[in-house]
C-alpha cells in the first residue's frame, strides 16, 4: 500500500477552535500523525458549538469538532501545570511540527517558547497562529471571525451596491487562515529538509483573510480609489446566477438562446462598454427572460457559447452535485457517538499520495494510553496518579 504523503510527520496539536484544527486537519487527512492535546474533561472548544444531532449537547458529536479532527489522535493535558509543561517537552522531542493559537506570549510564559522547544527537537517548526500576528501594536488584542471579517476588509468589499458591509457564514477567516498556515508550515518543512534549519511560522489571520482581496487592495494602491461594491446575482425559475457576457457575439448568442434574438438590438446595450455603463437596466432588461429558465438550464446551455454562468447553489444543491459526487469530494465516517456523518472531502487531488479518510475525529482523551504509555514510555500507575490530579 502506498505511504501517505505526510506520512513521515507527527505533530503536536495545541491548538483550539477552527484556525489551527483545520491546519492540522490538512496534515493529519495526508497521512502526519496528529496528536491532539485537550483540556481535561472540557476539550478542544469547538466540541461545544454546535450543531449537535436531534438538538442534543454533547461534546462527543459536535459537527464542527468532528469535521475538523479527522485522522488524529486526541490525549487530554492541564499544560498549565508544572506536569502538563513537562509532559509537553517530552512531546516536543518526539514531534517535527508544533501549531499552537494560544495568546501572543503565553507559550514564553510556560517555558515553552520557540528558543526553548527547538533545544528539545532540532529542527522543529512551531507554527502560531493568532488573530493579528506576534509583532506590531494590534498582536495582543482579541478577535472572533466577525471581527477578523471587518480588519481584513473582507466585510467592507463584500456587500452588494448600497448595503451594509457583511460576514460571510462559517468562520472563514479562520478556514483561511488555517490553510495559510499549512501551506507555511509545509514551506518550512521543505526548508528543514534541505537546511537542516527549523523556524517559527508566525500567522496573522488578519493577513490570511485581506489576501483574499488582493486585487482589491492592489487597484486602490494602484488607482488611488476604492473598489465598486459587488454586484448581486440574478433571479431564475429555482434560484440565481450569474452571468459573465464577455463580448459583443456572446450578447448576440445570450438572446438567441433566451429565445428573443431581437433583445440584443436595443440600443442602450449594444457594446460591452454601454452594458459595463448600464449594469441595473441591462440585469432589468434580462430578468423577464431569465425567470422562464432554471439554474442548471441556464448553466448547461450557456457553456458552450463561452457565456460564463454562475450558480448560486444552496446547501442542498451542493450536497446533491452530480460533479462533487463524480469527484468524489464527499467523504463518509462512521463515528462511534454520532453515527454516520458526511464531510467535504480531499481540497486538492494527488495521484500518487491520495487523501484518505482513514479514522473519524477521536473521543476525548481516547489515545491518552497510545500516547503515554506507548510514545512516552510511562506507566500505567503514573496515569492513574495524573487523572487523580486532573493533570490528564
Amino acid at each position: 500500500m502506498t505511504a501517505a504523503a505526510l506520512s513521515d510527520l507527527r505533530i503536536l496539536d495545541l491548538s483550539n477552535h477552527v484556525a489551527g484544527p483545520f491546519c492540522t486537519k490538512l496534515f493529519a487527512d495526508f497521512g502526519a500523525d496528529v496528536i491532539k492535546v485537550e483540556a481535561p474533561g472540557e476539550g478542544d472548544t469547538a466540541r461545544h458549538i454546535g450543531p449537535f444531532p436531534n438538538g442534543a449537547f454533547d461534546f462527543e458529536t459536535s459537527c464542527l469538532f468532528l469535521y475538523l479532527n479527522t485522522n488524529k489522535r486526541s490525549i487530554t493535558l492541564d499544560i498549565e501545570s508544572p506536569t502538563g509543561q513537562s509532559l509537553v517537552r517530552e512531546l516536543v522531542a518526539q514531534c517535527d511540527i508544533v501549531v499552537e493559537t494560544f495568546d501572543v506570549g503565553v507559550m514564553q510564559e510556560m517555558g515553552l517558547g520557540f528558543g526553548r522547544l527547538e533545544v528539545l527537537r532540532p529542527g522543529l517548526i512551531l507554527t502560531s497562529i493568532t488573530p493579528f500576528g506576534q509583532s506590531g501594536p494590534w498582536r495582543g488584542y482579541q478577535s472572533t471571525d466577525l471581527i477578523a471579517h471587518a480588519a481584513s476588509g473582507l466585510s467592507a468589499v463584500n456587500r452588494v451596491a448600497g448595503g451594509k458591509p457583511l460576514r460571510e457564514p462559517g468562520y472563514q477567516t479562520d478556514y483561511q487562515g488555517g490553510a495559510v498556515a499549512f501551506l507555511a508550515t509545509m514551506s518550512a518543512v521543505c526548508y528543514r529538509d534541505r537546511e537542516g534549519v527549523g523556524q517559527h511560522v508566525d500567522i496573522a489571520i488578519q493577513e490570511a483573510a485581506a489576501t483574499m482581496i488582493a486585487p482589491e487592495i492592489t487597484r486602490v494602491a494602484y488607482a488611488g480609489r476604492s473598489p465598486g461594491m459587488r454586484l448581486g446575482f440574478l433571479p431564475c425559475q429555482d434560484g440565481y446566477v450569474t452571468l459573465n457576457v464577455r463580448h459583443d457575439d456572446a450578447w448576440r448568442q445570450l438572446w438567441v438562446f433566451l429565445g428573443h434574438p431581437e433583445g440584443a438590438e436595443d440600443p442602450r446595450f449594444r457594446t460591452i462598454r454601454d452594458r459595463r455603463a448600464r449594469q441595473a437596466e441591462m440585469e432589468a432588461h434580462l430578468l423577464p427572460y431569465l425567470e422562464k429558465f432554471t439554474m442548471q438550464e441556464l448553466f448547461d446551455g450557456l457553456q458552450p457559447h463561452r457565456i460564463l454562468v454562475g450558480m448560486a447553489l444552496d446547501m442542498p444543491h451542493l450536497i446533491d452535485n452530480v460533479h462533487l459526487h463524480a469527484r468524489d469530494f464527499f467523504a463518509q465516517a462512521e463515528h462511534p457517538v454520532a453515527g454516520p456523518l458526511l464531510f467535504p472531502g480531499a481540497p486538492f487531488k494527488m495521484s500518487a499520495t491520495p487523501w484518505s479518510l482513514r479514522q473519524p475525529a477521536p473521543l476525548l482523551g481516547e489515545h491518552n494510553e497510545d500516547i503515554y504509555i506507548g510514545l512516552l514510555g510511562h506507566r500505567h500507575e503514573e496515569l492513574t496518579e495524573w487523572q487523580a490530579a486532573h493533570i490528564i
